[in-house]
């Protein structure tokens, strides 16, 4: 998004859930993401990275960080070390994770590190807003407006 106007979008079928799946071959899927980001960014750069949705929101919660800042690359390698440290019930007992977190979030984390890596970004802003609920506030927004 560039002055509220989207500039490029795209999906890639490599959430964390399938990336759990080890029936599934992710390879060409990372890869052609990597390549659209890095295309992305030579026409776009110095852009800013945005997270949306329970693992980074649940990195960001832990972190103690103030709202309206981001986390930096270097923090969310270390807790990708720290979380890949444990077991799964480790990281629910000791670390305190949800056990439906406890599974997903290594997973996010890779790709959240990966996205921050090939666009270049040293850091990630993690909005208080989800991405559902900012699309929900946003139509309530433009047909309040219309009413």
């Amino acid at each position: 998004f560039s002055n509220g106007e989207l500039i490029e979008s795209k999906s890639f079928k490599m959430g964390t859930v399938r990336s759990l799946d080890t029936s599934q071959n992710l390879e060409l899927t990372w890869e052609t993401a990597k390549e659209w980001v890095e295309k992305a960014i030579k026409k776009h750069p110095n852009c800013s990275i945005l997270g949306s949705g329970g693992n980074i929101n649940k990195v960001f919660k832990l972190s103690a960080t103030k709202i309206g800042k981001p986390l930096s690359l270097d923090y969310l390698e270390q807790e990708y070390k720290k979380y890949i440290a444990h077991t799964y019930e480790q990281r629910i007992r000791i670390l305190g994770l949800n056990p439906d977190r406890a599974d997903v979030i290594i997973p996010a984390l890779k790709i959240y590190i990966a996205a921050m890596k090939w666009a270049k970004s040293d850091e990630i802003i993690v909005p208080k807003i989800g991405l559902s609920d900012g699309i929900i506030k946003t139509l309530y927004a433009e047909n309040s407006i219309l009413n």
